[in-house]
């Protein structure tokens, strides 16, 4: 868990579970239960677009991926 307690205030480059894919997401916090990620998101209200900031905690159960950071060669 060392290694993964140095990614707290970090940022990711993804964070991947069955369902959706995180991308460039801020790790806030991480126990033995899961990680607490920070993500901007798109979202329509009432036909408008716009950017918000979310907080989501994901159960480490549902998570099938982090990439901590990725090069091409």
């Amino acid at each position: 868990m060392s290694l993964a307690m140095n990614l707290v205030g970090k940022t990711v480059k993804e964070v991947t579970t069955a369902s959706i894919v995180y991308q460039n997401c801020a790790i806030l916090d991480l126990d033995v239960i899961g990680v607490m990620i920070q993500v901007q998101r798109t979202i329509t209200e009432e036909g408008d677009v716009e950017t918000v900031e979310s907080q989501i905690f994901l159960p480490w159960a549902q998570i099938i991926q982090i990439i901590v950071q990725e090069e091409r060669p």
